[in-house]
């Protein structure tokens, strides 16, 4: 078995064992199921050889991308879904500074990945409070994203290396995610996270540098929105949240006979 297999077993089936372990023993936090659609903005940043930095100093819009989460809750512990994201990410490297020649290097290069995740509550693996106002996640998956990247000369702009363009092909590589996500719960059907997850890529191109052995990674810091479609009885109120109280139906006080008085 390679390692993309061993990383399939640990997205899929892991998950599914869990929760066949926890369905037997019938635990307080199974009925929360829902299903999950959350929407992801923020920023990306890049670890390889051109990585000091965006590209020309400006995040925006050079290192800007967006995010399309939907998952299935299976109980409290885990969420198993898919994952699309889409935008830029960039750098640059001042080669030889402090020398007489400094080389100034910066790439620019654009992304669409797609992923298989899965999201395990590590609040739930400690609480059988299925409630929480606040859960937080690790986050592991395995996908596949396609890029195109310009390599530029600083001192003049000029591109010294491409891939993607020019009639090329969009490089499709291996990724593996890997993060934390905090999620604040607002109501029963509406949440917001702050998620942070790094992004292994199976390839030395993104940055137009190659020539070496090492692999790029990417971070992805974002700020999400969830829309959680569920049935009240499966999601039910969060922890702290008023409860709504039924109205008991108040039944009619029972009338005495008024005893008829006797006269002599």
């Amino acid at each position: 078995m390679g390692r993309k297999s061993y990383i399939t077993f640990i997205v899929i089936f892991i998950p599914v064992v869990l929760f066949g372990q926890m369905n037997s023993k019938k635990k307080n936090r199974l009925p929360n199921n829902y299903l999950g659609v959350e929407l992801d903005f923020g920023l990306t940043t890049f670890y390889g050889d051109i990585d000091e930095g965006p590209a020309q100093g400006k995040y925006f819009p050079n290192n800007l991308a967006y995010g399309l989460q939907v998952y299935k809750s299976f109980g409290s512990l885990f969420l198993l879904g898919g994952e699309l994201l889409f935008g830029n990410v960039s750098g640059e490297k001042n080669r030889n500074e402090g020398t007489a020649n400094p080389t100034l290097r910066y790439f620019k290069a654009s992304f669409f990945e797609y992923t298989l995740t899965t999201q395990f509550n590590l609040i739930a693996l400690f609480s059988n409070n299925i409630r929480h106002r606040v859960n937080f996640y690790a986050k592991v998956g395995i996908g596949l994203t396609s890029f195109k990247t310009k390599l530029y000369d600083g001192s003049n702009d000029s591109i010294i290396k491409s891939f993607g363009y020019d009639g090329q092909e969009s490089t499709t590589e291996l990724v593996i995610p890997l993060g934390l996500k905090l999620v604040y719960n607002i109501s029963t059907n509406f949440a917001v996270s702050l998620e942070s997850t790094m992004k292994r890529s199976d390839t030395d191109k993104l940055d137009g540098v190659t020539g070496n052995d090492n692999r790029d990674y990417y971070n992805f810091t974002s700020l999400g929105v969830i829309f959680k479609i569920c049935s009240d009885n499966n999601c039910g109120p969060v922890s702290g949240s008023k409860k709504i109280k039924s109205k008991e139906t108040k039944k009619p006080k029972s009338k005495r006979k008024s005893g008829i008085k006797r006269h002599r």
